[in-house]
């Protein structure tokens, strides 16, 4: 019997032990948790029984503080958050899912936590305590909250997009709102800008736009980019002349702006709607017809515009100056004299003569001015500007009949020049003359890395290319003219 007693007393002793061990194994586990770990509790009075050391981790706090004042959290919990907080310790609240609640920490930045929450209940279902296992999740916040911001705003101008502006037309439409305008707006020219100056350029003067509309509308007006070149703005209890007058401040501030080179231009097309039974999506579609008549009216000058900041930039990034272009364009229209060219072939040759290499305003200025010999890599850039010259001209009405000669200038009478490789006549005349003309022009005026030679040496290099780079008639032609001009 005493056997036994020891026996049982010695099992006891090694279950008190074990379980003392286990104590402290899961004291340490708590208290080295890097979560926050509370039981609070809340009746007969409210007091914290156990905070882990954690807490000062992350939140700065000193456990003690929390102990000595047990109204502590409702201070540092964030004051949009406070009334979840009064739920929590009322009882009225879902326990079954945690819940997301900002706390203030110590140095006073916001933390967020997403805190599980286990309630204890006495026998007649009253809430006397709860615990908790709070985990910080900024960092999920913070990503949750960038990707809702993208999903509602353009990366690019970082307006609303299409998406945001459809969702607020759906609040907005109401009686309550009107009158409700809207404007629309399409970037004038970007098409000719992406073309001439690559896309780089394009965006910033996407960005631009932006800025500026941002800047001339209000707060409570929805400012979005509806998709490509093209914005909308949704303005609240605005009539119409109201939007007008937005309008009004927006073109006058775009002719002040500049997007990259080339100064701003948008056309804008407004429509209101006054009464409730109007259907928005016609007032929509209202804008855009005013829109697209503004356009119409404004592209020729627009167009012309931007044409000449083109030729501008051309003059400023190359070492051809505008002296030598007047003195390309003199001989070409002698030697177009000389072939008994049509009028209108001449007046299209004196166009060409100017802006040939418009294409040039696309490719660095360091391979335009380089003094050295170009690489092959360089070399294959510079190659490209009649293509790009050609997207510009093609764009421009005033321009489009020369398209096809800006592409073929450099074309040579054998077949083995660029961009597509036409021989003979296939090239056609106007290109021709320039190619010639343009040749002994350089070649007499000098290069960056090649010094100008002689009026006799530069006939006789065109002499010697003829047949193979220029039509041979013509370089005839051209040199009968030379000897007969002094000044050229």
């Amino acid at each position: 019997m005493e056997a036994e007693r020891r026996k049982l007393k010695s099992k006891q002793k090694k279950d008190l032990e074990k379980l003392k061990e286990n104590e402290r194994y899961f004291r340490s586990l708590i208290e080295n948790a890097s979560d926050i770990i509370y039981r609070y509790k809340l009746f007969p009075k409210q007091e914290y029984e156990y905070i882990s050391p954690s807490v000062k981790r992350n939140l700065g706090y000193e456990p003690q503080q929390y102990y000595d004042n047990p109204r502590f959290n409702n201070k540092i919990v964030h004051p949009d958050d406070r009334n979840i907080l009064k739920k929590i310790q009322s009882g009225d609240f879902n326990f079954s899912r945690p819940v997301e609640i900002r706390i203030i920490h110590k140095n006073g930045t916001v933390i967020w936590y997403e805190e599980t929450i286990t309630p204890f209940h006495d026998k007649e279902g009253k809430l006397f305590a709860i615990e908790s296992i709070m985990h910080n999740i900024s960092e999920r916040k913070k990503i949750e909250e960038r990707l809702s911001y993208m999903s509602f705003h353009d990366s690019l101008t970082d307006l609303y997009n299409r998406a945001y502006f459809e969702e607020e037309l759906k609040r907005l439409d109401t009686k309550r709102q009107l009158p409700l305008s809207v404007v629309v707006g399409d970037i004038n020219g970007l098409k000719l800008i992406n073309d001439a100056f690559g896309h780089k350029e394009g965006d910033e003067m996407l960005q631009s736009c932006a800025n500026v509309l941002k800047s001339c509308c209000r707060s409570e007006d929805i400012v979005a980019r509806w998709g490509g070149d093209e914005f909308s703005m949704l303005l609240p209890n605005t009539s119409e002349e109201v939007a007008l007058n937005i309008v009004k401040r927006i073109k006058e501030k775009s002719a002040k702006t500049k997007g990259g080179r080339i100064t701003l231009s948008i056309s804008l097309g407004v429509a209101t709607k006054n009464k409730s039974h109007q259907d928005f999506t016609k007032m929509i579609k209202k804008a855009e017809d005013n829109m697209y008549r503004n356009k119409l009216i404004e592209t020729k000058s627009i167009i012309s515009s931007i044409i000449s900041s083109l030729e501008r930039t051309l003059f400023e990034k190359s070492i051809k100056t505008e002296s030598h272009t007047r003195r390309i364009k003199k001989m070409a229209l002698r030697l177009g004299r000389a072939i008994k060219l049509s009028a209108n072939e001449t007046d299209e040759l004196s166009l060409l003569a100017t802006i040939h290499d418009i294409g040039k305003v696309a490719i660095l200025d360091i391979i335009l001015n380089k003094k050295e010999n170009l690489s092959k890599k360089e070399w294959e850039t510079i190659k490209r500007h009649p293509e790009i010259g050609y997207r510009i001209a093609i764009s421009s009405n005033q321009l489009s009949s020369i398209a096809e000669y800006i592409l073929t200038v450099h074309e040579w009478w054998n077949g083995k020049g660029y961009p597509q490789g036409l021989k003979g006549e296939k090239i056609p005349v106007l290109s021709r003359i320039i190619a010639i003309v343009d040749a002994y022009e350089v070649m007499i005026t000098g290069r960056p890395y090649k010094k100008a030679v002689s009026k006799r040496k530069a006939m006789a290099e065109l002499e010697k290319c003829s047949g193979t780079q220029f039509d041979p008639d013509l370089v005839k032609k051209f040199i009968e003219i030379l000897k007969h001009n002094s000044k050229y």
